[in-house]
């Protein structure tokens, strides 16, 4: 996942409203929204490879969501999959239960990455490389992560994605689904410059086959039973939005209880 954009406290109705670009490779297997984990329920899409997640979302109300992160040490294919630690961490109790969880992990053994983790009342984003670990919170407010620190200038896509966060007023949209479509816009965002490097935050670099692959839209509410999540498969420059919130409620289209 190599956008992360998080807005807490900024809606009336959603405490904490994601919408992420996942940036990988076109070979890299993977699979879309599906089931987890039973107990808790927690939902997300699957790297077929590694095994774990770049984003997941618990019935409790919680996300967790990772990218890559540069310039904090070289990658080393041998180290622990990052997407297991994602799927780890969403099966935390909590926020503060998450974070017990990360701060007891070595995170020199994984490859460098930067972690949200974050609920309705607040969250944090580890930064974890070849100096171990950084935890900062995640106040009130917009956030953006891509493959530098949390809200970081460091480069034009970092810079462009804070923009657009900071830019966006959730609060507009009383209904979820057209908050979803305003959200889908953002993440439809193209820079100029080859295969994206201005800093769009969707993809395109089909000389590397490389890309945004998907996209998670999630709204946390302060009751979880009433929070929504939508998905893109594919750029969302030219590819739809779906309502997978069934997933979130235990059941299968949206009727049948697991």
């Amino acid at each position: 996942m190599c956008t992360i954009l998080a807005w807490l406290g900024e809606h009336p109705r959603y405490p904490l409203i994601i919408a992420a670009n996942r940036d990988e490779y076109e070979d890299r297997a993977s699979s879309g929204p599906q089931v987890l984990s039973e107990t808790p329920l927690v939902v997300g899409g699957r790297d077929d490879l590694a095994g774990g997640t770049w984003l997941a979302i618990s019935e409790r109300g919680f996300i967790c969501a990772v990218a890559n992160r540069k310039g904090a040490g070289a990658h080393d294919p041998s180290k622990r999959s990052r997407g297991a630690l994602v799927f780890e961490l969403a099966r935390a109790q909590n926020v503060a239960g998450a974070r017990l969880l990360i701060e007891s992990h070595d995170a020199r053994s994984y490859n460098p990455f930067i972690l949200a983790a974050a609920d309705a009342q607040g969250g944090f984003a580890a930064h974890g490389g070849a100096r171990g670990l950084d935890v900062a919170l995640l106040n009130g407010g917009a956030h953006a992560i891509t493959n530098w620190d949390l809200d970081s200038d460091v480069a034009p896509k970092a810079v462009r994605a804070k923009s657009i966060a900071r830019s966006f007023d959730p609060s507009r949209s009383g209904d979820p689904d057209e908050l979803a479509r305003r959200l889908h816009e953002i993440l439809r965002d193209h820079a100029a410059g080859p295969g994206g490097l201005g800093g769009g935050l969707c993809v395109h670099r089909p000389e590397s086959r490389y890309g945004t692959r998907s996209a998670w839209i999630v709204m946390v509410s302060a009751r979880p039973d009433e929070s929504r999540a939508y998905y893109i498969e594919g750029h969302p420059c030219d590819s739809e939005l779906s309502d997978v919130t069934h997933l979130l409620r235990g059941t299968i289209g949206g009727g049948v209880k697991r």
